[in-house]
C-alpha cells in the first residue's frame, strides 16, 4: 500500500509539474502579447489625441480671428460716407498707424484704374480676379468692402494661425512628461521623395539642441539601420506606422531599442511620433512573469496536497485556476493604466471612457453632467524656476485638495501634463460658476513650501455641458477648452462657462 501510494504521489507530482510548466509558458506568451498591445495602443492613442488637440486649437484660433476681423469691419463700415480720397487716406492710416494690425494682410484695389493702390504684403496679381484668388487661398478670415471705385480687403492669413498653433503645440510637447521616460517629438517633411535634407527636426525633448537640424533618409541609427527612410516609406504608404530603431535614452548616454508610432499631420507636414524603449517593455514582462511563477508555485503545492486523489481532474482544475489568476493579473495591469501614477487621479484612458459613458447617459436618459477643465497657471514657470519635482508636488497637492471637495461619484481626470478634467454629475448650470469658484478657493489654501520660498497654485477653469446638437463627448471638450482660454485671457485664477 505504501509503495502504491508513493507511485501515485510521484505520478501526480510529475503530472502537475509538467502541466504547470506548460501553463506558465502559455501565460508568459499571453502576458508579452498583452503588454505589447497595450503599449502600442497607448502610443497610438497619445499621438492621435495630440492631433485632435491641434485641430481644436486651429478651430478656436480661427473663431477668435473671425471675431477680430468682424470687429474691424464695424469700424471701417462707419467710414463709408467718406469720399474716395478721404476713404483712401483713412484706410492706409488706420492699418499703418496701429501696430495691432502688423500681422494682417491688407489691400486696396482701384477698379477704375484696374490696379492695386495699397499692398504692403504683396498679395495682389495683375488683375482683380487673380488678386481675389490669391486672397481666398491664403487668408483664414477676411472681409471685402466696396467704396466707390475702390475695393478694400483685410484679414488674417492661414499661415499666421498655423504658426501660432505650431508654437503653442511645440511648447506643450516639450513640457509633457510620461512616467516611463517616453516622450513625443516632431519632424517636418520638406520633400516626400526623401533624400538629403528631406525633413527638419522641429521638436525633440530628448535632444533640444538638435531642433532645427536637417534630416536625411540615408542617416543610420547606432546599429546601422535606416529609421528615417523606414518612417518616410510608411508615412507615404499609409500615413502612419509602428517601427523600431536604436536611440539614446532620455537624459542618458545609453542606447536602447525603441518601439515607435509615427503619424503624419498633413496640414503642417508634421510627422508626430512617440516611442517607448524595449527595455521598459521587457522589465514589465519580467516582473509580471515573476509574479506568475510565484502564483503558479503556490498553485502546484496546494493542488498536490489538496487534490492528490483526483488525478483525472487535476489538469483541468489547474487550467481553470490559472485562467482566474491570468484574469486577475490583467485587471491589475488595467488598473495601473486607468490611474495616473503621479497624482492618483483617473488616467486619460479611464477618463475617455467616463466622458463617453456620461455622454451616452445624457443622450439616452437626459441626465446632463457638468464637464469642467482646468490647468495650473504658469505651470511651466514653476517647473523652470523650482524644478520638475516642485511642479510634480504642485500637481499632487492640487489634486489632493480638490479630491476632498468633490463627491466620490464624480470623476477627476488627469488629461495631460497640468491639464485636468472633472465630470460633476447632476450639477445644475446655474451653480456651475459657483462650484468652480469653490474649487479655486480650496486650491488657494495649498502651500508648496521650499527652502526659502513658498508658492500657492492657481487655476484657470472652464466649464460646459452636453448639448442636443453634440455628436460626441469631444464636442463639449471644445467648449470647455474655449472657456479655459477665456479664463487665461481674462487674467487667470478664475472660472468661465461656455454653453
Amino acid at each position: 500500500m505504501t509503495l502504491f501510494t508513493s507511485i501515485v504521489f510521484f505520478i501526480i507530482v510529475s503530472y502537475f509539474v509538467l502541466s504547470i510548466n506548460k501553463v506558465s509558458d502559455i501565460y508568459l506568451n499571453n502576458t508579452q502579447e498583452t503588454i505589447l498591445r497595450m503599449r502600442k495602443d497607448f502610443l497610438k492613442y497619445t499621438v492621435n489625441n495630440l492631433i485632435t488637440q491641434i485641430d481644436n486649437k486651429i478651430k478656436i484660433k480661427t473663431a477668435y480671428i473671425d471675431k477680430l476681423v468682424t470687429n474691424t469691419s464695424v469700424i471701417i463700415n462707419l467710414k463709408m460716407s467718406m469720399s474716395n480720397e478721404e476713404f483712401h487716406d483713412f484706410y492706409l492710416n488706420f492699418f499703418e498707424s496701429n501696430t495691432d494690425y502688423n500681422f494682417w494682410t491688407v489691400l486696396l484695389w482701384d477698379a477704375k484704374e484696374n490696379k492695386v493702390m495699397y499692398d504692403p504684403q504683396n498679395v495682389s496679381g495683375k488683375s482683380w480676379d487673380i488678386t481675389l484668388g490669391n486672397i481666398q487661398a491664403k487668408l483664414a478670415s477676411y472681409k471685402i468692402v466696396h467704396h466707390g471705385s475702390q475695393t478694400a480687403v483685410y484679414g488674417i492669413s492661414k499661415n499666421y494661425v498655423n504658426e501660432i498653433v505650431k508654437a503653442e503645440m511645440a511648447e506643450a510637447i516639450r513640457d509633457t512628461r510620461f512616467n516611463d521616460d517616453s516622450y513625443m517629438w516632431v519632424n517636418e517633411i520638406l520633400n516626400y521623395n526623401g533624400g538629403k535634407n528631406y525633413a527638419i527636426r522641429r521638436v525633440h525633448p530628448n535632444l533640444p539642441e538638435t531642433e532645427g537640424m536637417y534630416l536625411s533618409t540615408d542617416m543610420t541609427d547606432m546599429k546601422g539601420n535606416l529609421p528615417y527612410l523606414k518612417e518616410l516609406q510608411g508615412i507615404n504608404k499609409n500615413g502612419e506606422l509602428f517601427f523600431s530603431y536604436y536611440f539614446k535614452e532620455l537624459e542618458q548616454d545609453t542606447v536602447s531599442e525603441k518601439l515607435t508610432y509615427a503619424k503624419l499631420y498633413k496640414r503642417f507636414n508634421w510627422v508626430i511620433a512617440m516611442g517607448t524603449y524595449e527595455k521598459d517593455l521587457n522589465a514589465s514582462i519580467k516582473q509580471t512573469n515573476e509574479e506568475s511563477k510565484k502564483l503558479v508555485s503556490k498553485l502546484m503545492l496546494n493542488s498536490v496536497l489538496l487534490f492528490i486523489f483526483i488525478l483525472l481532474l487535476s489538469y483541468s482544475l489547474i487550467m481553470l485556476i490559472e485562467k482566474l489568476y491570468s484574469r486577475h493579473s490583467k485587471k491589475i495591469l488595467e488598473s495601473e493604466i486607468n490611474q495616473d501614477l503621479l497624482t492618483k487621479a483617473d488616467s486619460r484612458r479611464s477618463g475617455t471612457k467616463s466622458l463617453s459613458d456620461a455622454f451616452k447617459d445624457y443622450k439616452q436618459k437626459g441626465h446632463n453632467s457638468a464637464v469642467m477643465m482646468f490647468d495650473l497657471d504658469y505651470f511651466k514657470h514653476i517647473n523652470d524656476t523650482y524644478g520638475h519635482a516642485t511642479g510634480d508636488k504642485a500637481l499632487i497637492e492640487t489634486v489632493n485638495a480638490i479630491s476632498h471637495i468633490i463627491r466620490s461619484s464624480d470623476k477627476l481626470i488627469r488629461w495631460g501634463g497640468d491639464e485636468f478634467i472633472i465630470i460633476i454629475f447632476g450639477l445644475q448650470e446655474k451653480n456651475a460658476i459657483k462650484y468652480g469658484e469653490s474649487i479655486l478657493s480650496v486650491v488657494s489654501t495649498v502651500k508648496i513650501k521650499m527652502d526659502t520660498d513658498e508658492i500657492t497654485p492657481s487655476l484657470s477653469i472652464g466649464v460646459s455641458y452636453f448639448k442636443e446638437t453634440d455628436t460626441d463627448y469631444t464636442d463639449v471638450l471644445k467648449r470647455v477648452d474655449e472657456a479655459v482660454y477665456k479664463s487665461k485671457s481674462n487674467g487667470r485664477n478664475q472660472v468661465n462657462q461656455v454653453l
